[in-house]
């Protein structure tokens, strides 16, 4: 028998008995009881809870055999049901959910100020991320389990007959929706020996009531890709109401991408901090190819720090050899 069967099986696990003494519920600044993020099932705001125990004579005891004999979940605290559970797979989910992970965006709504709050909790918190895909807000408890009995924080009578009354508020609002002309789209030549071929960034950007809302990723249905990897979005093949008869294309570049190739060069793509990048390459004379022309508006998302989402296109200007932002 293993040391641990021991300790569970033998007189020192009936010592070990304990009750919950404290079960608190708030956010991490003290003081603070709600707060706000987008209803886009990805941004976060970080629940703790405090937990401790007394034995049968009231004196102080850590609590035993963590985490096996005690698990903690945040509840609903008008009818003590559980948030869906998330393991957070960088897709949102249906609804109120909460996940053990901190993800990368951002967990405060632009503008706000934290309060500093006053009256700390000492201990050790279990930490929980809550987000929501719905419109809303919602009163979130925690209910904890410990040697088998059922503590919950929602002001229910728990097994050894007190009440906890412990919560926070999450309010989820709405998404913003900006106009295509609230976003940056700016063409730079690259300079450089290109055998004669003209080579172009576009920095694409969101710059929204006064500051810089950071792009963090992009994603596309079109031509099956995504954004994890380069789209060739454009190819012209050969326009004949240019005076010298050629074409060009246009690439879209990963956000994790630090060269890039089109037209037969690779290119740095040295984009700017919170932007996203896009090329152009136009070759001096046309050169039958045999790829495919790719002629319509092309479609993609753009995901913010906050997680919104942002549908754009680029409609392929012929005549002015231009990609032009619209939105999707």
């Amino acid at each position: 028998m293993s040391d641990m069967q021991d300790l569970a099986s033998g007189p020192s696990a009936e010592q070990a008995a304990v009750r919950l003494s404290r079960l608190d519920v708030r956010f991490e600044v003290p003081g603070i009881e709600s707060k706000r993020i987008y209803a886009n099932g990805r941004m976060q705001t970080r629940v703790w809870v405090f937990v401790e125990a007394v034995d049968d004579s009231g004196m102080p005891v850590p609590i035993p055999y963590y985490p096996d004999l005690i698990t903690t979940k945040l509840i609903r605290y008008h009818d003590g049901e559980p948030l869906t559970q998330d393991a957070y797979t960088g897709q949102p989910m249906p609804g109120w959910s909460v996940s053990r992970e901190e993800n990368r965006y951002v967990h405060e709504m632009p503008g706000v100020v934290q309060s500093p709050g006053g009256g700390g909790s000492t201990g050790t918190p279990i930490e929980f991320w809550v987000s929501s895909s719905e419109e809303g807000q919602l009163q979130i408890a925690a209910e904890v389990t410990v040697q088998g009995k059922v503590y919950r924080s929602n002001n229910t009578i728990n097994p050894n007959g007190t009440k906890f009354n412990k919560s926070v508020v999450v309010i989820a609002e709405r998404s913003p929706a900006f106009s295509h002309d609230q976003f940056t789209w700016k063409a730079q030549r690259i300079e450089g020996q290109f055998n004669g071929a003209a080579l172009f960034r576009y920095d694409l950007g969101l710059y929204a009531g006064g500051r810089q809302v950071k792009l963090l990723d992009w994603d596309t249905q079109q031509y099956g890709g995504s954004g994890r990897y380069p789209i060739q979005f454009c190819y012209t093949g050969l326009i004949f109401s240019h005076p010298v008869p050629r074409s060009f294309t246009g690439v879209i570049a990963p956000v994790q991408a630090k060269e890039i190739r089109i037209i037969g060069f690779n290119l740095p793509v040295n984009k700017r901090h919170g932007e996203l990048a896009a090329f152009k390459g136009v070759p001096p004379v046309y050169k039958y190819s045999g790829e495919e022309e790719r002629l319509d508006s092309f479609m993609f998302t753009v995901i913010d720090e906050f997680g919104n989402t942002h549908h754009l296109s680029l409609i392929i200007d012929i005549q002015s050899s231009e990609f032009l932002l619209r939105n999707g």
